[in-house]
């Protein structure tokens, strides 16, 4: 029997698993708070005071949510450009456009976008 058939199917999975994910998660991704007693709060237990989530596609507070557009990465800072909708905004209304600027040191996020700068803590996952 050749052989061939097993080389072409190692080098295949290789090559898969060679492949940088492209999904692998960005480090700014995850549930942050300005007060870590908030990390344990969801929105089931009815309180405002909420982390706020970031993922590579979106940005959600408790009276937000923004659809991140694009992620450009500047040494350890990262600029979202986004498109946001706040509470009580119906979809027919425009969403607004917002830039964000992200930077980590450990477990520290310091963000800032048109409503001014903000620091976090990464609640424990």
């Amino acid at each position: 029997m050749p052989r061939w058939p097993f080389a072409l199917a190692h080098l295949l999975a290789c090559l898969v698993s060679c492949v940088p994910d492209a999904h692998a998660a960005s480090p700014y991704e995850g549930r942050w708070t300005e007060n870590p007693a908030w990390c344990r709060n969801t929105r089931a237990t009815g309180t405002d005071e909420l982390p706020i989530t970031i993922t590579q596609r979106s940005i959600e507070t408790f009276a937000s949510f923004c659809r991140v557009l694009s992620s450009t990465r500047k040494g350890g800072t990262w600029v979202l450009r986004t498109s946001c909708r706040d509470e009580g905004q119906t979809e027919t209304e425009p969403r607004i456009p917002n830039k964000v600027t992200l930077r980590l040191s450990g477990n520290k996020l310091w963000l800032h976008d048109i409503n001014g700068a903000q620091s976090f803590t990464r609640c424990p996952r």
